[in-house]
């Protein structure tokens, strides 16, 4: 469409899903071995997050303000604190009549996600790394943000998810393969947490594990973009009534990540294209 704020709305909403989908695929690949996967993931879940809430904010606020938008600073206040902006989205939805199965997810598992995230993309973990060895950790970090992602998702998710057969599996698994290759192999790794892995078992375990939780890391994410989708849904559902046709249909990009657990869980590449 040749309306110049309807293509910056569906580039916005573009940039936002894609980011959700960049982030979901890499997290999903994150393990002790590849560090960076964890802050590429970081860097796009935070930015699809952000910039899509501050996207939902700005339109509902044109669809009852006779197409108006808010000024520039109603939005800046918010900063970075993803946390913030969810809620607010969140109450957005809830004033929009969304079931609340539709509504931002709250499990402990979510609130891990969101706090590491919001914690990351408001620069006070974002350069963990470098303000650590310049002695310059901000003095409110939950820490390394790679370690709180462990502490604050992952092991809530085994905890909830791992049975105990699936874990003597990969127990099992490990002794087998320590049996074969601890005799000539060298391990040397630094796990999530900063432990050092240095044999042949510990180092398969937490492969194992991370075999296994990685899908379910996935998917509680993607629960994040769902309820996104849920709110544009309803958004684009409000334009349509007030035939406000500078405002795109926001749903179509998101409606991948309108699926059951099951296909958020299992896919393992995620873009809107």
């Amino acid at each position: 469409m040749n309306n110049p704020t309807w293509n910056a709305l569906a580039r916005e909403a573009a940039i936002a899903a894609e980011h959700f989908g960049a982030g979901a695929t890499i997290v999903g690949k994150a393990n002790y071995a590849h560090h960076a996967h964890y802050g590429q993931a970081f860097f796009s879940l935070s930015t699809g997050i952000e910039r899509g809430a501050k996207l939902a904010l700005a339109v509902n606020h044109a669809l009852n303000n006779e197409g108006s938008f808010p000024d520039a600073k109603v939005l800046r206040s918010f900063g970075h604190k993803l946390s913030d902006l969810l809620a607010a989205v969140n109450l957005l939805g809830k004033n929009m009549g969304l079931p609340s199965s539709e509504l931002m997810p709250n499990s402990i598992i979510h609130v891990g996600i969101v706090s590491v995230l919001t914690e990351f993309a408001d620069n006070v973990t974002r350069y963990y790394n470098l303000d650590f060895v310049m002695g310059s950790v901000h003095k409110n970090a939950q820490g390394d943000p790679i370690a709180s992602w462990y502490e604050l998702v992952t092991l809530p998710i085994l905890e909830k998810h791992l049975t105990a057969r699936s874990k003597e599996k990969i127990e099992r698994n490990a002794r087998q393969i320590s049996a074969l290759m601890e005799p000539i192999t060298l391990v040397s790794h630094t796990s999530e947490t900063g432990e050092h892995l240095s044999s042949v078992y510990d180092s398969s375990v937490r492969t194992g594990l991370t075999e296994f939780v990685n899908p379910l890391v996935r998917m509680y994410v993607l629960q994040i973009a769902r309820f996104y989708s849920h709110v544009m849904s309803a958004l684009t559902y409000d334009a349509y009534e007030k035939r406000m046709d500078f405002i795109p249909h926001l749903s179509e990009f998101f409606a991948i990540y309108n699926n059951e657990d099951s296909y958020l869980k299992s896919r393992k590449i995620w873009s809107i294209y």
